[in-house]
């Protein structure tokens, strides 16, 4: 937008260089990218931000001037004088659709005599790139240039009966506009109509049947206020562009429509010598409840990261015409004026403050932070050791997303889960949901390293999961880690042929990360349930009934649907549930003053029975000293029956000061195998 320096003087009076008033304006967050000089005046090019229509005319670039070098403005003219019969009764004005114009007025002035403009207006409309038409239009564009408030001249004896009716316009209704174009209305846009026929496209552009011209002498003037998105409707719809429409479609200040009638009657009374009638047809049909905002200090002290006090806030505030009231030392009251709706809660007005004061006035230095909110601290550090076993046993960390396709991960959750979290706009159309699971992304990543000729795997991915909550709200989201392994089950070596990976090392691999968050208890060890693994390589470990880790070979069928190279295994575990059963602290133990004993039990154990079962048998008995068991042979064939295996159980004890006698542990061995005959029906192998 174009900007008249002189004009600028002439609203507010400032001592002040070109230069100064640029830099006052561009610091005040209105960019001025250029002035320069036209003829005995100097213009300045201001690009104004959509948010500020209040600036797209000279009075609001006055105020911003105004608040800057704190100048008081000077008063509006007094109104022109007023003669004959009132406007109401000359005219009649009916708004239909109240709800695209929310307020209409007019007033008229007679006796016009329609001329050239004297010479400062013409340069001054020629400094803000507008010609010079005649007296009457000029008056018409100085309103629109100093208040922002388009109006538009009529020849009110062209207007039949005379009349005007806001309307919509009829469909395939013909408007020949000022531009010479006839154009086809639609009735999604609003016109400005006489008794038979529309003459203006409200907002955009008069019509050539009631223009101003040479014959002209009684003059209807209309300022209002339309609906500014039916105005832009209307400017895309016939690709009108217009200086009303760009600010129409902006919003014009409902309260300052009676200043710019006022403005043009004076204008008019003084450039083409007529005479404004009394009063104003005024159609208002909009309730304007005042807007009061409340500025608490703390706010601004938050939002600007320091403490610029109460007075400079009350000042600034002031300064920019917001009538603050104090608020019992905790704040102020703010009733914006009409022309800022922008405007709008608390935070505008602290960029009002930290506008007025300068952002060079905010201290350069880094906020207070209270702590920032994240993974707590005792999660952070489940999850770097469980990296670090990972890692030691050779896997690489992998990143995966956080969506799958639709039911990609159902083999991998349990039957009960919660069905997937569905997104409303996904990244594409194969990421629609978001993952119950980590190991559908790393089983397509391990494929795609296996089918690039890569001849081991290993990953492994830390990250969370998302689950739906029953009741709704936000999901829960729960850290797993989980891992792949393919191929070799160890590096190649010389000494002999490498192995394959089984399931007993996926296995040793969950027990390793278990063992390494320290739980309280040991976690018991069972068949797991999920389609996506073999049923008979795979195990669950569990705590009170919850599973927090899984492993095991890919399902055969699952395998050849995904069209996999090779065998699979995997596992994931619940670090958040493990967190749960962690030791808050190391457990150690003394060194042993003596050696350990063992004993061996060879036991027949049907199929129907885990070993898990097995285990608590035995620990359940007490024991003279600490002991561990552990399986060292297993056999199942001739002299067994088809369901039944036998087990060779080491049992450790391990006294601490005081060795152990015979007797002692022959009777906790019998004490054994009691406990698993009549416990389990498990006998001794003979």
């Amino acid at each position: 937008m174009l900007v008249s320096l002189s004009w600028l003087r002439a609203l507010c009076p400032v001592d002040a260089g070109a230069s100064e008033i640029a830099r006052a304006l561009t610091a005040r967050g209105l960019t001025v990218d250029d002035h320069l000089s036209v003829g005995s005046d100097t213009v300045f090019d201001v690009d104004v931000p959509a948010n500020r229509p209040d600036c797209l005319g000279h009075l609001g670039l006055a105020r911003e001037l105004a608040a800057a070098f704190a100048v008081p403005l000077p008063p509006r003219p007094e109104d022109a004088g007023v003669a004959g019969e009132p406007a109401d009764r000359a005219v009649r004005v009916f708004v239909d659709s109240p709800e695209l114009c929310p307020r209409y007025t007019a007033r008229l002035v007679r006796g016009v005599r329609v001329g050239p403009s004297p010479p400062w207006v013409v340069e001054r409309l020629q400094s803000c790139g507008l010609r010079s038409i005649n007296n009457v239009v000029d008056a018409s564009n100085l309103v629109l240039l100093e208040l922002s408030q388009p109006i538009h001249t009529f020849d009110l004896d062209l207007l039949d009966e005379p009349t005007v009716r806001v309307r919509r316009a009829a469909p395939g209704e013909i408007l020949t506009t000022l531009d010479g174009a006839e154009r086809t209305l639609s009735p999604d846009m609003l016109v400005i109509a006489d008794a038979r026929r529309p003459v203006a496209l409200a907002g955009v552009m008069g019509g050539a049947d009631t223009e101003i011209r040479d014959s002209t002498t009684n003059v209807l003037i209309e300022a209002a206020a339309f609906l500014p998105a039916a105005v832009r409707t209307t400017a895309r719809a016939l690709e009108m562009k217009s200086d009303a429409s760009h600010r129409f479609e902006r919003g014009v200040d409902v309260e300052g429509i009676v200043e710019a009638q006022e403005m043009a009657c004076r204008l008019l009374a003084e450039l083409a010598g007529g005479t404004p009638a009394p009063g104003i047809v005024d159609v208002d049909s909009a309730s304007r409840p005042e807007r009061a905002l409340l500025l608490r200090l703390d706010r601004v002290r938050l939002l600007l990261g320091f403490d610029p006090g109460e007075d400079s806030v009350g000042s600034a505030l002031q300064a920019l015409g917001l009538r603050p009231k104090s608020d019992s030392g905790e704040g102020f009251r703010v009733v914006p004026p009409s022309w800022r709706p922008d405007l709008q809660r608390e935070a505008d007005l602290v960029e009002e403050v930290a506008r007025h004061m300068g952002y060079d006035a905010i201290p350069s230095r880094l906020p207070p932070a209270p702590g920032v909110p994240g993974v707590p601290s005792e999660v952070r550090a489940i999850v770097e050791d469980c990296r670090d076993v990972l890692t030691g046993f050779g896997f690489r960390e992998a990143y995966t997303y956080s969506m799958v396709a639709e039911g990609e991960d159902d083999p991998f959750v349990p039957e009960s889960s919660p069905t997937a979290i569905v997104l409303d706009n996904p990244i594409a159309e194969h990421l629609s949901r978001m993952r119950r699971s980590l190991l559908p992304g790393l089983v397509r990543s391990a494929d795609l390293n296996l089918r690039r000729g890569t001849a081991d795997v290993r990953l492994f991915e830390v990250g969370r999961i998302f689950e739906a909550r029953p009741e709704g709200g936000l999901p829960r989201e729960p850290i797993h880690a989980g891992w792949v392994w393919a191929g070799a089950a160890a590096p190649l070596h010389w000494g002999g042929p490498s192995r394959t990976v089984g399931f007993h090392d996926v296995a040793g691999v969950v027990e390793a990360v278990v063992e390494s968050l320290r739980p309280r208890t040991a976690l018991a060890i069972s068949r797991a349930e999920l389609g996506a693994l073999h049923p008979g390589r795979s195990a669950t470990w569990q705590s009170e009934g919850y599973s927090v880790a899984t492993a095991g070979e890919l399902h055969p069928s699952l395998r050849s649907r995904l069209d996999l190279s090779e065998s699979i295994f995997v596992a994931e575990i619940d670090l958040s549930a493990l967190l749960r059963l962690a030791s808050p602290e190391p457990r150690n133990t003394a060194l042993p003053r003596v050696p350990a004993v063992s004993r061996d039990l060879s036991v027949v154990v049907p199929e129907d029975v885990a070993f898990t079962r097995v285990l608590e048998v035995l620990e359940s008995v007490a024991a003279p000293a600490p002991a561990t068991f552990c399986v060292i042979d297993r056999y199942a064939g001739k002299g067994l029956q088809p369901n039944e295996a036998a087990l060779t159980v080491r049992g450790m004890l391990q006294p601490l000061e005081k060795s152990l006698t015979d007797p002692e542990i022959e009777a906790w061995r019998a004490e054994l195998v009691r406990a698993l005959h009549a416990q389990l029906g498990i006998r001794i192998r003979s």
